[in-house]
């Protein structure tokens, strides 16, 4: 049965979003064995992480779906070999309207401890969405998210707001989902969140310099009321574990404080 991690839970100094084996895209990456990771964790000098494996409900389907028994199985391992580090087991859900209520079937009686919640697909066929600009492209994407919290499953945090950035083609000065000029949705989006007690993530992948969401967004949402967000790497293999965790901590203190 699913009990997730409670609002007040303290996940400073853990990464809050590392893939495996268990995600295709992480096993076409390469990744390394569960036991790696939680070396890599320690290496890295972090209290621990959060297991996040991917379900994208009709995407991946040429590769099997994740065999629970065994991930609980593994993942349960891990943690009793590494008492010295925090682990806990989850799932990044992959929201679409379409799949929605199939991913609620799948995951409802699954002893999850943390659920991201993530919109990695918000159009059929992305080329064309970005060709039709960014106020257009983002703020289809904008629309997917504000959905997604609706969700008809469990979660605990909001996955990387701004996804779209990582792969716009536009030029590095036109590319930002700027709070402005995104305001409206973005303030629904803050809203719903602190109103219902929905951890926001601040996601390292896209590189040191550029963090999502981005230091506009996270003003207004500390000026609403909202929390210091988690901090995920989104990594795929364990070099990337706790990548530009330096940075994004000073990023954070400077808009949230200690």
């Amino acid at each position: 049965m699913t009990e997730l991690l409670p609002y007040s839970a303290d996940l400073r100094g853990i990464d809050c979003h590392v893939h495996s084996r268990f995600s295709p895209d992480a096993k076409n990456a390469g990744a390394d064995a569960p036991a790696r990771i939680a070396q890599a964790v320690r290496d890295k000098g972090l209290r621990g992480f959060i297991v996040t494996d991917h379900i994208d409900v009709g995407h991946w389907r040429e590769f099997d779906p994740i065999d629970f028994d065994e991930y609980f199985k593994t993942w349960n391992r891990v943690r009793d070999d590494n008492p010295d580090l925090t682990i806990y087991i989850g799932l990044e859900v992959g929201f679409e309207m379409r799949t929605a209520e199939q991913s609620a079937e799948l995951i409802k009686d699954l002893p999850l401890e943390y659920v991201i919640n993530s919109v990695h697909y918000w159009a059929q066929g992305v080329r064309d969405i970005f060709s039709r600009g960014r106020l257009d492209a983002y703020s289809v994407y904008l629309d997917a998210v504000l959905a997604s919290l609706d969700a008809p499953y469990p979660f605990t945090t909001i996955g990387h707001i701004g996804f779209p950035e990582r792969y716009a083609p536009y030029d590095k000065s036109e590319r930002a989902m700027a709070y402005e000029l995104f305001k409206p949705k973005l303030d629904k989006i803050i809203k719903t969140a602190v109103s219902r007690n929905i951890r926001i993530e601040e996601n390292t992948n896209a590189g040191g310099e550029m963090r999502l969401p981005r230091a506009d967004f996270l003003q207004a949402y500390k000026a609403a009321g909202g929390a210091r967000p988690v901090i995920g790497s989104d990594a795929h293999v364990s070099s990337s574990i706790g990548q530009y965790f330096d940075k994004a901590e000073k990023f954070l203190t400077d808009i949230f404080g200690e």
